[in-house]
């Protein structure tokens, strides 16, 4: 059973146009049927095609992706300068991401010998076109629903008031980008979004289906990336649900074309 309970307001919102590099602030979102536009569309992967991510190379976590005006990427790091990632066209690859094998295009050997030598690996990187075909889990979605090279889920929604419960049992004040959120919105009560069911803008809608299990990365400083044990002990204490670490919610893209930062949100919640 579900009822209308209260609103929530968009407070920021965050794209991420390559999977476990830097995010971007933005002031909207705009949405095609793999998720926000330009969020998560690129990839590392080793030579085999596997992802990789922060979890093994904490060093992505300062690549920093820009996007211009055309929506054409580059990446930036310390010490390795600024690299153009060509616009499509590359050799068809396929690339393995969460066990998905999913065809996408790669991006040359520049890039790729940049990516390489500055995480002292072998990796490349590869682009989701928009032909590509990657399925959300069936369990939670409807037929035919797509997602970029994201976890899971095309939209993580997180709230303003349980990051701040979770920074204050830390005694840190925990950045929200360490949880790689798309969409944060205030108004609510910690923890308050573990039980809703839809965020809805007239006849749009997220459609809010499962807690997201939060892995070593928000655990680390964003700039050191050493572990930081007063985090990992906070979320043990006050995110712990059905025996699992649990911060913010993924969620399902339903009627809408994009998102705004001051949104406001109708919550539909589901009663215990």
């Amino acid at each position: 059973m579900c009822f209308p309970m209260a609103f929530v307001t968009v407070s920021s919102l965050f794209i991420y146009p390559v999977k476990s590099c830097a995010g971007l602030a933005v002031s909207s979102l705009r949405f095609d049927q793999q998720g926000p536009l330009h969020d998560r569309r690129y990839m590392v992967v080793d030579p085999d095609g596997k992802f990789l991510t922060q979890r093994q190379l904490p060093a992505m976590a300062h690549i920093y992706p820009q996007l211009d005006e055309a929506g054409e990427l580059s990446l930036a790091a310390a010490d390795a300068g600024v690299i153009q990632v060509p616009a499509g066209g590359g050799e068809w690859l396929e690339v393995n991401v969460w066990g998905d094998s999913v065809q996408a295009q790669d991006c040359g050997a520049e890039v790729a010998s940049w990516l390489s030598d500055l995480l002292q690996r072998p990796c490349r990187l590869v682009y989701l076109t928009a032909d590509s075909q990657r399925l959300v889990d069936q369990r939670y979605a409807e037929a035919g629903e797509l997602v970029s090279f994201a976890d899971g889920f095309p939209v993580l929604v997180v709230s303003e008031s349980s990051l701040q419960a979770l920074s204050e049992e830390a005694g840190l004040d925990i950045d929200v980008r360490r949880f790689r959120p798309n969409v944060v919105v205030s108004g609510s009560a910690a923890f308050a979004e573990l039980q809703w069911h839809q965020l809805v803008a007239g006849e749009s809608s997220l459609v809010l289906v499962k807690p997201c299990e939060r892995c070593v990365i928000p655990t680390r400083d964003m700039v050191t990336q050493q572990r930081q044990p007063a985090v990992t002990a906070a979320l043990k204490s006050i995110c712990l649900h059905k025996n699992k670490l649990i911060f913010g919610v993924n969620a399902l893209v339903r009627e809408m074309d994009s998102l705004h930062v001051g949104q406001v949100f109708d919550i539909v919640a589901v009663s215990e």
